[in-house]
């Protein structure tokens, strides 16, 4: 029988695991090492239940961490069985990671790991400088694989109804009292409260009411009720590149692996120096999804998508986004 993990492995993999980005950074994530084997859980207890009513977030997020898990265990020179979806019997078991023998480190996978370390999600406007033709290919080739695949909407009509489904979809949450309730619950003022999990104020950029932000797609509004922290560049004409991340069926499983493809080319953007920023109202709602996707007129299903660029300033000045310590959620069985 292989030689199976131990608890010091198993907090050292998800040192890299829990970086993964999660909507409102709320983590909804858990493992559980039992005779040797990783189990990745969903925590339904971080489930947004105004923003997230179907778990599809919660499933990308911990989509994510699936494969910042598989990544960091090959970085550690493990060969590893991963199955999706373990446990008919448990919706929750969401993949399970058996060692199946030892090998020399992956350097490769070394790279993707430490890169996940140093990722942070840039809200700031990125630089005007639109990526080169053979970035943008590979970055489709870095996200997509079987399950899920990642294109590009650039066409200018594509953009413009791009664009309105966006801010349809971010006008239909910022009108609901409830769904602002819920996100300012999740705000952290590091004055105020001990920070392992929600989204830092300092990480929001500050958008005053008369100095709007010039961008054709725009990013998720932290600042209703309260005032982001965030210095950003002012009178700069935003167009990002956008990545969507599709499938062909809108199952469970596929929201997982849509989570694996985004974490995917989250890696190979940071590994080739650009900014990224998750924009997701557009898909936050099953009936946002179906909209943006009739709107569109795409034959796959949309799950997630993502702003691309250069850095728009010094990296150094993002925030690092707290996560909670891998011990807190680690549960050992055996």
């Amino acid at each position: 029988m292989s030689e199976g993990l131990d608890r010091d492995t198993a907090e050292a993999v998800l040192a890299v695991a829990v970086r993964a980005p999660s909507i409102h950074n709320t983590q909804p994530w858990a493992w559980r090492l039992d005779n040797g084997e990783l189990t990745l859980l969903a925590d339904r207890s971080r489930q947004l239940e105004v923003a997230d009513p179907d778990g599809h977030s919660l499933l990308i997020s911990c989509g994510a961490a699936l494969h910042l898990t598989d990544v960091a265990l090959r970085a550690d020179g493990w060969q590893i069985e991963t199955t999706l979806m373990p446990d008919p019997s448990d919706r929750d078991a969401l993949a399970r990671f058996r060692p199946v023998g030892r090998a020399e480190p992956d350097e490769r996978a070394a790279a993707q790991a430490q890169a996940a370390l140093d990722r942070r999600s840039d809200r700031r406007p990125f630089a005007l400088s639109q990526l080169p033709a053979d970035t943008v290919e590979a970055l489709r080739v870095a996200g997509s694989d079987s399950a899920a695949r990642v294109d590009f909407p650039a066409d200018p009509d594509q953009r413009i109804n791009l664009a309105v489904a966006v801010s349809w979809a971010d006008r239909v949450e910022r009108d609901d009292q409830a769904y602002q309730e819920e996100m300012n619950r999740w705000l952290r003022d590091p004055d105020v409260h001990a920070i392992m999990d929600g989204v830092p104020v300092e990480a929001i950029p500050h958008v005053p009411a008369d100095q709007p932000r010039h961008t054709d797609v725009p990013l998720r509004d932290f600042e209703v009720g309260v005032t982001g922290r965030q210095l950003i560049a002012r009178d700069v004409d935003e167009q990002p590149l956008i990545a969507v991340v599709f499938t062909d069926s809108d199952q469970a499983a596929d929201h997982l692996r849509s989570g694996r493809a985004m974490m995917r080319l989250l890696i190979d953007a940071q590994l080739r120096d650009l900014s990224t920023c998750v924009l997701s109202q557009a898909v936050d709602f099953a009936a946002f999804r179906t909209r943006v996707q009739g709107l569109m007129g795409w034959v796959g299903f949309p799950q997630i998508m993502l702003r691309v660029g250069y850095p728009g300033g010094p990296v150094s000045d993002l925030v690092r986004t707290p996560r909670r310590e891998p011990a807190t959620v680690l549960q050992v069985v055996s």
